[in-house]
């Protein structure tokens, strides 16, 4: 795979996709604004929300990348708060370094009065927090449409979502074909790899070594996509706690940390007294995922970049 999948591939692709991240897609309504819409959100509820939304907000950083990849970014409300990714951001596109930050912003952006003052028409939520948080902004009288991205299913359907609210359907489609194009390339090149020969891999949460991806997280899809088998197939639900005898039994043929906040490095787990006898360890082929304006380990439109390098480096 290593052969196949070249760098100079990568790297191209890098710079084409934050090009059409930050392309913006038309809005072509010419409604008064006083008519209503309804939305079924990832959570199955029926939001009503106005037929113009000229400012949203995103309280996470799934969604907020999302507005970037269907183009409305001119309809951010404020600066998301997520460290270094966020400041790279807004060094780059002049228009989200414009908009307030956190502490700029009147009441702050986590209250529905702070939303309030800032206009926004529709708040973004993160649906893996469930109803209640939901239900703070949509009480406060803004409507609160939960989306998730932890499959490519659910990224598609938060396109889908936010491309009928934003009304640009359009960009819809161009975002869902894109990374199914990217999916489809690294799947040709790795499906004649059989399960024998397949590596495991281990993805680490921002926890540590000691934790895993599950079978229910975006990151399993990214290591199957490239052609490698998730070292915590068996597991369920977000970021697993794990121990070494856990690892040492798994015996990973790559470790892959990752790219956010992590409290390892790659060299605290070569070092690490307890895992030793892993593959993983022994071949000193332990990763941390690529950071630049996005981590590509994260359900992100960016992270088929992450399935492009995964394939790469396994």
């Amino acid at each position: 795979m290593k052969k196949k999948l070249l760098k100079p591939l990568l790297c191209m692709l890098a710079m084409v996709l934050i090009l059409t991240l930050l392309t913006s897609c038309s809005n072509d309504r010419s409604s008064s604004g006083t008519d209503k819409n309804v939305i079924v959100d990832q959570l199955g509820r029926t939001v009503e929300y106005p037929d113009k939304v000229e400012k949203v907000s995103a309280g996470h950083i799934y969604a907020g990348k999302m507005l970037f990849a269907m183009g409305q970014k001119e309809k951010i409300a404020y600066q998301l708060q997520i460290g270094a990714d966020t400041e790279a951001l807004a060094k780059v596109d002049e228009f989200y370094g414009s908009l307030p930050t956190v502490l700029s912003a009147p009441n702050g952006v986590d209250s529905p009065e702070g939303l309030l003052a800032l206009g926004v028409d529709v708040v973004f939520t993160d649906a893996g927090k469930g109803e209640e948080e939901a239900a703070v902004f949509q009480n406060a009288g803004i409507p609160a449409i939960a989306v998730s991205g932890e499959t490519f299913d659910e990224v598609y359907e938060t396109a889908r979502i936010m491309g009928d609210v934003l009304d640009c359907p359009e960009r819809t489609q161009e975002v869902i074909d894109f990374i199914e194009d990217l999916r489809n390339m690294v799947s040709s090149r790795v499906k004649d790899i059989s399960d024998d020969e397949k590596p495991v891999v281990m993805v680490c949460g921002s926890g540590g070594v000691y934790t895993a991806a599950t079978a229910d997280m975006f990151q399993h899809q990214m290591v199957e996509t490239a052609g490698g088998i998730n070292a915590g197939a068996n597991l369920n639900g977000k970021w697993a706690n794990v121990s070494a005898e856990d690892i040492i039994l798994w015996d990973p043929d790559y470790i892959v940390l990752g790219s956010s906040f992590g409290v390892d490095d790659v060299e605290s787990v070569l070092t690490d007294p307890a895992l030793q006898t892993v593959t993983a360890i022994k071949n000193k082929d332990v990763y941390i995922f690529p950071s630049t304006l996005g981590w590509w380990d994260f359900p992100l439109p960016q992270s088929v970049l992450g399935i492009i390098w995964t394939a790469k480096t396994i």
